[in-house]
């Protein structure tokens, strides 16, 4: 059995892998999984479908699906769905869909993956998303960011815990709750929500980077316990915290990268 032992790195709202893929049984997952095929051809299987592809294959939000390869490594960008909705709807993808991308455009792609993660900026996966989807994707990434929101975004990185209530941000910003919601989601691309569980993700594993204790990393990034932050992963991504070798690398990038 291989082992997940490659370069993790974890951002609000995207988790890039690379490396070789470990036991994958049919899960499915909250994150869109984009899968590139630089190492040789995917093994796909959903409950309807078994196919291999040696193009970009995008897995969308909660399709049961397993993944592997034939050289055992693979190429993986998780994202937040609302940061890539549009072009979803656009292209009619809700299960598994490979992507018609040109050579050029795919040699872009690759030399933009093809850097260390500490070199890698907060808006990482973002910036994927616009070189897969050129026309729409991140379109919002790029205005300018309403001081009050600015102001949200600065409160939530300084807090020690997490689990402050979403009423005591929208309150503190002044705003209304639906025209804070409306001006969050459509400047941040993401839910607040979302947001504020993807930092939680973030800070944990910024913790077991440096402590490699889940216990301690669940306390510091305000989940419940090691085994809610343990189910809290494998919804999003379909492996546990403890699925990953203790040789793999982990890597943040916060909003201030």
């Amino acid at each position: 059995m291989s082992d997940w032992i490659g370069d993790l790195t974890v951002g609000l709202g995207w988790v890039y892998y690379k490396g070789p893929v470990g036991h994958n049984d049919y899960h499915q997952h909250y994150a869109v999984q984009i899968c590139f095929p630089f190492s040789g051809p995917l093994h796909i299987e959903t409950l309807e479908t078994r196919r291999i592809v040696d193009e970009v294959l995008v897995i969308g939000s909660n399709v049961s699906h397993r993944l592997s390869s034939q050289s055992q490594s693979a190429t993986l960008l998780y994202l937040e769905p609302t940061l890539v909705a549009q072009n979803l709807a656009r292209l009619h993808i809700d299960g598994v869909s490979e992507l018609a991308i040109s050579q050029t455009q795919m040699d872009t792609i690759h030399s933009a993956l093809d850097i260390s993660p500490e070199n890698m900026g907060s808006g990482f996966g973002q910036e994927i998303a616009r070189l897969i989807w050129p026309q729409t994707s991140g379109r919002n990434v790029f205005v300018p960011v309403d001081p009050r929101i600015s102001q949200t975004l600065a409160t939530i990185a300084a807090l020690d815990d997490l689990n402050i209530r979403l009423g005591q941000l929208v309150q503190a910003s002044g705003l209304s709750a639906s025209r804070f919601r409306h001006l969050f989601s459509a400047q941040i691309g993401m839910s607040l929500k979302s947001y504020l569980l993807w930092a939680k993700l973030q800070r944990a594993f910024g913790c077991l980077a440096t402590d490699g204790s889940l216990t301690n990393a669940a306390h510091m990034a305000g989940f419940a316990d090691s085994a809610h932050l343990s189910r809290t992963f494998k919804r999003m991504f379909g492996l546990t915290p403890g699925d990953i070798n203790k040789n793999a690398r982990f890597t943040t990038r916060n909003s201030k990268s």
